[in-house]
């Protein structure tokens, strides 16, 4: 079934402008680590290089969801896109002004990292509010699924793409591109023709509030609140996993650049598949038995990693805790923005998120103190056991999201 986006001129440009910024932060999740590993850094160094994409949704988020709903979204989908670009291409000018890869300092690559991060804050925050602006009620799950999808083809293709680059021109090479497909990004963003708000009135509700407004609106709703908690703790223990799955490729199983990112890129695509089919899970099972099943899969997905001996078992076992996993979040972020008014989408939708990532953050930067002191496959396992204990609990607390 055709995607509600994909019928008017300026939901095909939206949806494609925000898989170019999503592509293009998926570059990250390879380069990044690489990068880290060919300065010289340790391994703990490369699984912290994770944090950069994380960080700032967790000192921005607030600020960037409240300037959603306040300020015209478009503007902010172009200077977020061009404020990407300009921070991706720092480190190549670096390289090209006669610093080696070599030499590269790791806080600039830190740096780097989370100036372009930073960027995405603001255009996701926009982008939660654009989609009820591009379509009307009935179709509005169906476009917030579409948005997701965009995501994860990006965060898809981002680190194949990431790893082919990296092994063909490097990754300084890489960041090149990365910046590039950014202004493309932008350009799209600026060729849309519907207003994407705020409205009038939604803006004024917006300005009588503060940053904290956010954070206020998914407290005193319960759904809300369950699924925040939820979400919150699936993200802490999953993302121990997710932030050192690149070192975790490369120096356990001896995955070469390319390799490394065709296993992402196969998680990826199973995500993709779990985002996509998310409508008509909920449609078929409501959003309380999707939700709890998908739930149960990720735990059983990251069990199935820590016991991965081999790149293609790890592999196998990725895309399943990729499908679960996308279609636990895809789900997750419809009822969140289905539950949220037209002046706070963007208030709700990057609380959600900024909670989310700051226990990705805790988890991505407990997985890296860990690798400092500790095997690789025991982290994954202990981290596994607290995924299946969180999934566990997790059914309790979604109990009261109920159709209709």
């Amino acid at each position: 079934m055709r995607n509600a986006l994909l019928v008017s001129r300026d939901g095909r440009r939206f949806l494609l402008a925000q898989l170019m910024d999503s592509l293009c932060a998926g570059l990250s999740m390879v380069v990044l680590p690489w990068l880290v590993l060919d300065a010289g850094g340790s391994r703990s160094q490369a699984g912290a290089a994770f944090l950069a994409g994380t960080v700032p949704y967790v000192l921005l988020g607030l600020h960037a969801g409240h300037a959603s709903d306040r300020y015209p979204r478009r503007r902010l989908l172009v200077a977020g896109t061009l404020a990407q670009a300009g921070l991706a291409m720092l480190v190549p000018l670096i390289v090209v002004l006669g610093r080696d890869v070599e030499q590269l300092p790791i806080a600039l690559i830190y740096a780097t990292g989370l100036g372009v991060a930073a960027g995405r804050v603001y255009v996701d925050a926009a982008a939660f509010g654009a989609i009820a602006r591009l379509l009307d009620g009935d179709h509005f799950v169906e476009g917030q699924a579409g948005l997701s999808f965009v995501w994860s083809l990006g965060f898809l293709v981002g680190p194949a793409l990431g790893g082919a680059l990296t092994g063909v021109i490097g990754p300084v090479g890489a960041l090149a591109v990365q910046g590039v497909g950014f202004v493309v990004a932008s350009i799209l963003m600026r060729s849309i023709r519907t207003e994407l708000g705020p409205a009038v009135g939604e803006e004024e509700d917006a300005a009588e509030g503060d940053v904290l407004s956010g954070l206020r609106l998914v407290w005193h709703d319960p759904v809300l609140r369950s699924l925040t908690a939820v979400g919150m703790g699936w993200n802490l223990t999953v993302n121990v996993i997710y932030g050192l799955i690149v070192v975790f490729a490369r120096q356990d199983l001896d995955a070469s650049a390319g390799r490394a990112g065709l296993m992402l890129a196969v998680g990826g695509a199973a995500g993709l598949v779990g985002g996509a089919i998310a409508p008509l899970a909920r449609s078929r099972l409501g959003p309380t038995r999707a939700l709890r099943g998908a739930l149960l899969a990720s735990a059983a997905g990251a069990v199935a990693v820590a016991e991965a001996g081999n790149l293609v078992a790890a592999g196998a076992a990725f895309a399943v805790l990729e499908f679960s996993g996308l279609l636990f979040v895809t789900l997750l972020i419809s009822e969140r923005q289905t539950r949220a008014g037209a002046g706070e989408q963007g208030r709700v939708g990057i609380t959600g998120r900024m909670v989310a990532l700051l226990a990705a953050t805790c988890g991505g930067l407990l997985g890296s103190l860990a690798a400092g002191h500790m095997a690789l496959d025991t982290i994954f396992l202990l981290a596994a056991f607290a995924t299946v204990a969180v999934s566990l609990a997790g059914l309790r607390a979604i109990r009261i999201v109920e159709p209709g």
